[in-house]
Protein backbone atom coordinates (compact mmCIF):
# COMPACT_ATOMS: atom_id res chain seq x y z
CA UNK A 1 0.00 0.00 0.00
CA UNK A 2 2.34 2.55 0.58
CA UNK A 3 3.89 1.65 -2.54
CA UNK A 4 0.55 2.55 -4.07
CA UNK A 5 0.75 6.17 -2.35
CA UNK A 6 4.35 7.08 -3.06
CA UNK A 7 3.36 6.22 -7.08
CA UNK A 8 0.30 8.34 -6.47
CA UNK A 9 1.78 11.00 -4.89
CA UNK A 10 4.13 11.23 -7.60
CA UNK A 11 1.70 10.65 -10.72
CA UNK A 12 -0.74 13.10 -9.91
CA UNK A 13 -1.51 16.02 -12.17
CA UNK A 14 -4.03 18.62 -12.71
CA UNK A 15 -7.30 18.20 -14.07
CA UNK A 16 -8.89 20.63 -15.68
CA UNK A 17 -6.90 23.71 -16.90
CA UNK A 18 -7.15 25.88 -14.04
CA UNK A 19 -8.73 29.57 -14.64
CA UNK A 20 -7.30 32.81 -13.72
CA UNK A 21 -9.42 33.51 -10.84
CA UNK A 22 -8.12 30.01 -8.71
CA UNK A 23 -4.43 30.63 -9.48
CA UNK A 24 -2.41 32.41 -6.58
CA UNK A 25 0.47 35.13 -8.06
CA UNK A 26 3.35 36.92 -6.28
CA UNK A 27 6.22 38.72 -6.78
CA UNK A 28 8.44 35.71 -6.04
CA UNK A 29 6.38 33.95 -8.70
CA UNK A 30 7.13 35.88 -11.01
CA UNK A 31 10.88 36.38 -10.55
CA UNK A 32 11.57 33.07 -9.97
CA UNK A 33 9.51 31.78 -13.66
CA UNK A 34 11.46 34.22 -15.27
CA UNK A 35 14.96 33.48 -14.08
CA UNK A 36 14.47 29.77 -14.33
CA UNK A 37 11.37 27.66 -15.03
CA UNK A 38 13.04 24.34 -13.91
CA UNK A 39 13.40 25.98 -10.16
CA UNK A 40 10.16 27.40 -10.46
CA UNK A 41 8.68 24.06 -11.19
CA UNK A 42 10.98 22.34 -8.56
CA UNK A 43 9.59 24.93 -5.50
CA UNK A 44 5.90 25.44 -6.42
CA UNK A 45 5.15 21.88 -7.84
CA UNK A 46 6.96 19.45 -7.75
CA UNK A 47 7.77 20.09 -4.02
CA UNK A 48 4.00 19.85 -3.23
CA UNK A 49 3.08 16.82 -0.90
CA UNK A 50 6.85 16.81 -0.27
CA UNK A 51 6.14 16.86 3.50
CA UNK A 52 4.56 13.53 3.73
CA UNK A 53 6.32 10.15 4.38
CA UNK A 54 5.31 8.68 1.39
CA UNK A 55 5.22 10.88 -1.37
CA UNK A 56 8.38 10.02 -3.88
CA UNK A 57 11.51 10.78 -3.09
CA UNK A 58 11.80 13.48 -6.03
CA UNK A 59 9.13 15.34 -4.08
CA UNK A 60 10.43 14.81 -0.83
CA UNK A 61 13.88 16.34 -2.05
CA UNK A 62 12.46 19.31 -3.54
CA UNK A 63 10.20 19.84 0.04
CA UNK A 64 13.19 19.89 1.86
CA UNK A 65 15.85 22.56 -0.67
CA UNK A 66 12.66 24.60 -1.14
CA UNK A 67 13.35 26.06 2.73
CA UNK A 68 17.43 26.12 2.65
CA UNK A 69 17.99 29.55 3.72
CA UNK A 70 21.37 32.39 2.86
CA UNK A 71 22.56 34.04 5.52
CA UNK A 72 21.39 36.67 4.07
CA UNK A 73 17.61 36.28 3.25
CA UNK A 74 17.47 34.57 7.07
CA UNK A 75 18.63 37.71 9.09
CA UNK A 76 16.33 39.81 6.69
CA UNK A 77 13.68 37.54 7.86
CA UNK A 78 14.78 37.57 11.46
CA UNK A 79 15.57 41.78 11.65
CA UNK A 80 11.56 42.14 10.16
CA UNK A 81 10.05 39.44 12.22
CA UNK A 82 11.52 41.08 15.62
CA UNK A 83 10.73 44.21 14.79
CA UNK A 84 7.43 43.78 14.42
CA UNK A 85 7.54 41.67 17.90
CA UNK A 86 9.43 44.50 19.19
CA UNK A 87 7.11 47.49 18.41
CA UNK A 88 4.35 45.12 19.53
CA UNK A 89 6.60 44.20 23.12
CA UNK A 90 6.42 48.58 23.92
CA UNK A 91 3.08 49.11 22.63
CA UNK A 92 1.82 49.83 26.12
CA UNK A 93 4.96 51.69 27.14
CA UNK A 94 4.49 55.55 26.91
CA UNK A 95 6.69 58.26 27.95
CA UNK A 96 11.03 58.84 27.83
CA UNK A 97 12.75 55.62 27.19
CA UNK A 98 10.39 54.40 24.78
CA UNK A 99 13.46 54.10 22.05
CA UNK A 100 15.85 52.41 24.28
CA UNK A 101 13.08 50.40 25.04
CA UNK A 102 12.10 49.10 21.28
CA UNK A 103 15.95 48.43 20.79
CA UNK A 104 15.84 46.57 24.01
CA UNK A 105 12.84 43.96 23.12
CA UNK A 106 14.47 44.15 19.07
CA UNK A 107 17.48 43.34 20.26
CA UNK A 108 16.03 40.35 22.47
CA UNK A 109 13.90 38.83 20.26
CA UNK A 110 17.38 38.84 17.59
CA UNK A 111 18.72 37.38 20.34
CA UNK A 112 15.91 34.93 20.66
CA UNK A 113 16.21 33.62 17.10
CA UNK A 114 19.67 32.90 17.06
CA UNK A 115 19.10 30.38 20.21
CA UNK A 116 17.10 28.47 18.41
CA UNK A 117 19.15 28.46 14.87
CA UNK A 118 21.46 26.81 17.37
CA UNK A 119 19.92 24.10 18.49
CA UNK A 120 18.10 23.74 15.32
CA UNK A 121 21.26 23.30 13.70
CA UNK A 122 23.13 21.36 16.41
CA UNK A 123 21.55 17.98 15.70
CA UNK A 124 20.62 19.20 11.69
CA UNK A 125 16.60 19.32 12.45
CA UNK A 126 16.03 20.52 9.14
CA UNK A 127 16.59 17.10 7.84
CA UNK A 128 13.81 15.43 9.53
CA UNK A 129 11.23 18.70 8.84
CA UNK A 130 12.93 21.01 6.86
CA UNK A 131 10.68 23.98 8.35
CA UNK A 132 14.04 23.94 10.90
CA UNK A 133 16.57 26.73 10.14
CA UNK A 134 18.37 25.42 7.85
CA UNK A 135 21.11 27.44 5.40
CA UNK A 136 22.81 26.88 1.85
CA UNK A 137 26.00 27.51 2.35
CA UNK A 138 26.48 24.74 5.15
CA UNK A 139 24.28 22.33 3.13
CA UNK A 140 26.15 22.82 0.02
CA UNK A 141 29.65 23.00 2.22
CA UNK A 142 30.12 25.97 -0.34
CA UNK A 143 33.57 26.75 1.89
CA UNK A 144 32.21 30.22 3.29
CA UNK A 145 31.98 28.79 6.77
CA UNK A 146 33.95 26.05 8.53
CA UNK A 147 31.09 25.06 10.52
CA UNK A 148 27.40 25.75 11.96
CA UNK A 149 28.77 27.30 15.22
CA UNK A 150 31.13 30.11 13.12
CA UNK A 151 28.38 30.55 10.50
CA UNK A 152 26.44 31.74 13.49
CA UNK A 153 29.20 33.71 14.93
CA UNK A 154 29.18 35.83 11.84
CA UNK A 155 26.10 36.60 11.18
CA UNK A 156 26.01 37.49 15.39
CA UNK A 157 28.57 40.08 14.76
CA UNK A 158 26.48 41.27 11.85
CA UNK A 159 24.12 41.82 14.14
CA UNK A 160 25.88 43.57 16.81
CA UNK A 161 27.47 45.92 13.97
CA UNK A 162 23.66 46.52 12.57
CA UNK A 163 22.74 47.46 15.94
CA UNK A 164 25.46 49.87 16.65
CA UNK A 165 24.26 51.88 13.35
CA UNK A 166 21.03 51.17 14.17
CA UNK A 167 21.28 53.34 17.16
CA UNK A 168 23.62 56.19 16.00
CA UNK A 169 21.19 56.51 12.85
CA UNK A 170 18.49 57.25 15.68
CA UNK A 171 16.07 54.76 13.74
CA UNK A 172 14.78 53.60 17.06
CA UNK A 173 13.17 57.16 17.91
CA UNK A 174 12.20 57.69 14.75
CA UNK A 175 9.91 54.10 15.09
CA UNK A 176 9.09 54.91 18.44
CA UNK A 177 7.79 58.75 17.38
CA UNK A 178 4.96 56.60 16.04
CA UNK A 179 1.57 56.09 17.77
CA UNK A 180 1.51 53.28 18.91
CA UNK A 181 -1.98 52.68 17.85
CA UNK A 182 -1.03 53.65 14.45
CA UNK A 183 0.34 50.22 13.70
CA UNK A 184 -0.98 47.32 12.00
CA UNK A 185 0.81 44.44 14.16
CA UNK A 186 1.72 41.87 13.39
CA UNK A 187 2.03 41.06 9.90
CA UNK A 188 -0.04 38.93 8.17
CA UNK A 189 0.43 37.16 4.37
CA UNK A 190 -2.89 38.69 2.75
CA UNK A 191 -4.42 37.28 -0.80
CA UNK A 192 -6.55 39.72 -2.48
CA UNK A 193 -7.98 40.23 -6.38
CA UNK A 194 -6.75 42.75 -8.57
CA UNK A 195 -6.45 42.35 -12.55
CA UNK A 196 -8.31 39.60 -12.48
CA UNK A 197 -5.65 37.15 -10.24
CA UNK A 198 -5.63 36.16 -6.65
CA UNK A 199 -2.46 38.09 -5.51
CA UNK A 200 -0.49 36.98 -2.43
CA UNK A 201 1.21 39.72 -0.85
CA UNK A 202 4.04 39.09 1.87
CA UNK A 203 3.97 40.41 5.39
CA UNK A 204 4.83 44.39 5.62
CA UNK A 205 5.57 45.93 9.21
CA UNK A 206 3.35 49.46 8.32
CA UNK A 207 1.77 52.21 9.94
CA UNK A 208 -1.28 54.34 9.15
CA UNK A 209 -1.16 57.60 10.21
CA UNK A 210 -2.92 61.61 8.80
CA UNK A 211 -3.44 59.74 5.53
CA UNK A 212 -0.37 58.14 4.93
CA UNK A 213 0.51 54.45 5.06
CA UNK A 214 4.23 54.08 5.94
CA UNK A 215 5.73 50.81 5.41
CA UNK A 216 9.66 49.71 6.90
CA UNK A 217 11.24 46.73 5.17
CA UNK A 218 15.20 45.46 6.16
CA UNK A 219 17.60 43.80 3.90
CA UNK A 220 21.01 42.27 4.38
CA UNK A 221 23.01 42.51 1.75
CA UNK A 222 26.25 41.21 2.09
CA UNK A 223 26.67 38.10 -0.21
CA UNK A 224 27.09 40.50 -3.29
CA UNK A 225 27.82 43.75 -1.50
CA UNK A 226 29.82 45.61 -4.21
CA UNK A 227 26.80 44.82 -6.86
CA UNK A 228 24.57 47.98 -7.03
CA UNK A 229 21.69 46.27 -8.25
CA UNK A 230 21.00 45.00 -4.91
CA UNK A 231 20.36 47.82 -3.39
CA UNK A 232 19.76 51.08 -6.21
CA UNK A 233 17.66 51.34 -8.74
CA UNK A 234 18.09 49.90 -12.05
CA UNK A 235 15.39 47.27 -13.24
CA UNK A 236 12.34 48.39 -15.09
CA UNK A 237 10.95 45.58 -12.59
CA UNK A 238 13.06 46.88 -9.20
CA UNK A 239 10.24 47.65 -6.47
CA UNK A 240 7.75 44.80 -8.24
CA UNK A 241 7.02 43.94 -3.95
CA UNK A 242 6.31 47.26 -3.16
CA UNK A 243 4.30 48.32 -5.98
CA UNK A 244 1.95 45.23 -5.27
CA UNK A 245 1.72 46.66 -2.06
CA UNK A 246 1.10 49.78 -3.28
CA UNK A 247 -1.92 47.98 -5.13
CA UNK A 248 -3.42 46.77 -2.30
CA UNK A 249 -3.11 49.64 0.38
CA UNK A 250 -4.95 51.90 -2.61
CA UNK A 251 -8.02 49.37 -1.91
CA UNK A 252 -7.52 49.23 1.63
CA UNK A 253 -6.69 52.74 1.94
CA UNK A 254 -8.03 54.71 -0.81
CA UNK A 255 -6.45 58.68 -1.48
CA UNK A 256 -3.97 57.47 1.46
CA UNK A 257 -0.04 58.26 0.38
CA UNK A 258 1.94 55.28 0.95
CA UNK A 259 5.92 55.54 1.77
CA UNK A 260 8.55 52.78 2.24
CA UNK A 261 11.37 53.37 4.19
CA UNK A 262 14.09 50.67 2.75
CA UNK A 263 16.88 49.71 5.15
CA UNK A 264 20.13 47.85 3.45
CA UNK A 265 22.73 46.43 5.89
CA UNK A 266 25.77 46.13 4.00
CA UNK A 267 29.27 45.31 5.14
CA UNK A 268 29.80 49.64 4.57
CA UNK A 269 26.79 49.90 6.89
CA UNK A 270 23.76 50.70 6.65
CA UNK A 271 21.76 52.18 3.66
CA UNK A 272 18.50 54.00 4.47
CA UNK A 273 16.07 56.10 1.57
CA UNK A 274 12.23 56.60 1.54
CA UNK A 275 10.26 55.93 -1.69
CA UNK A 276 6.63 56.37 -3.17
CA UNK A 277 6.16 53.24 -5.23
CA UNK A 278 3.89 53.56 -8.10
CA UNK A 279 1.19 50.76 -7.87
CA UNK A 280 2.07 47.81 -10.93
CA UNK A 281 0.07 48.28 -13.74
CA UNK A 282 -2.51 45.01 -14.49
CA UNK A 283 -1.06 44.19 -17.86
CA UNK A 284 2.33 42.98 -16.18
CA UNK A 285 0.57 41.07 -13.67
CA UNK A 286 -2.03 39.37 -16.24
CA UNK A 287 1.15 38.58 -18.70
CA UNK A 288 3.04 37.34 -16.01
CA UNK A 289 0.37 35.04 -15.02
CA UNK A 290 -1.02 34.37 -18.34
CA UNK A 291 2.48 33.07 -19.21
CA UNK A 292 2.79 30.87 -15.98
CA UNK A 293 -0.73 29.27 -16.56
CA UNK A 294 0.02 28.14 -20.43
CA UNK A 295 2.32 26.04 -18.56
CA UNK A 296 0.55 24.58 -15.88
CA UNK A 297 -2.76 24.29 -18.33
CA UNK A 298 -1.19 22.22 -20.85
CA UNK A 299 -1.68 18.15 -20.56
CA UNK A 300 0.81 16.75 -18.89
CA UNK A 301 3.71 19.76 -18.75
CA UNK A 302 4.22 19.44 -14.74
CA UNK A 303 7.15 17.03 -15.02
CA UNK A 304 10.89 17.55 -14.86
CA UNK A 305 11.88 16.72 -18.09
CA UNK A 306 9.58 19.54 -19.99
CA UNK A 307 12.11 22.20 -18.16
CA UNK A 308 15.58 23.25 -19.33
CA UNK A 309 18.31 23.79 -17.16
CA UNK A 310 18.79 27.64 -17.30
CA UNK A 311 22.44 27.08 -18.48
CA UNK A 312 23.78 29.73 -16.80
CA UNK A 313 26.89 29.44 -14.28
CA UNK A 314 26.26 31.96 -12.13
CA UNK A 315 22.97 31.69 -11.53
CA UNK A 316 22.95 27.47 -11.01
CA UNK A 317 25.83 27.73 -8.35
CA UNK A 318 23.78 29.84 -6.29
CA UNK A 319 20.57 28.48 -7.00
CA UNK A 320 18.99 26.48 -3.70
CA UNK A 321 17.60 23.64 -6.29
CA UNK A 322 20.42 22.67 -7.94
CA UNK A 323 21.72 19.46 -6.18
CA UNK A 324 18.07 18.67 -7.52
CA UNK A 325 18.56 19.82 -10.99
CA UNK A 326 21.70 18.01 -10.95
CA UNK A 327 19.44 14.50 -10.67
CA UNK A 328 16.09 14.90 -12.36
CA UNK A 329 15.55 14.04 -15.64
CA UNK A 330 15.88 17.27 -18.56
CA UNK A 331 14.35 17.30 -22.04
CA UNK A 332 16.08 15.47 -24.74
CA UNK A 333 17.38 17.10 -27.20
CA UNK A 334 16.11 17.37 -30.57
CA UNK A 335 19.09 16.14 -32.99
CA UNK A 336 20.35 19.49 -34.65
CA UNK A 337 19.06 21.60 -31.97
CA UNK A 338 20.77 23.14 -29.15
CA UNK A 339 19.32 24.18 -25.61
CA UNK A 340 18.07 27.47 -25.46
CA UNK A 341 17.46 29.58 -22.38
CA UNK A 342 14.47 29.44 -20.74
CA UNK A 343 14.25 32.91 -19.48
CA UNK A 344 12.17 35.47 -21.46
Amino acid sequence: MPDFFRWLLHGAKSGKPRPPDEFIWSPAKHFLFRKCRRAWFFRHYLAQGGWNTLAADPAMHAYLLKYLDTADSWMSSVAEDSLSGALLDIARFSGEGRAEALTEAFQIRVSTHLIHARDDLKGNAYLDDPKFTSFQELYYNTGEYGSANEMLQVIQNRFRDFFLQWEEMHLSQELAAVDPLDWRLPPEYRLFNYAGQQISLRPWIYAVSRRTVSAWTVRFVFASPEDPAAFQVDDDEYGLPERVFAVWGQYKYPDFELEVHKIYVTPKGLICHAEVPAPVGEDLIVCSAGDMLAVVNQPDSLRSDNFPRLEDSAACASCRFRELCDSEPVPEEEPGKTTESNTD
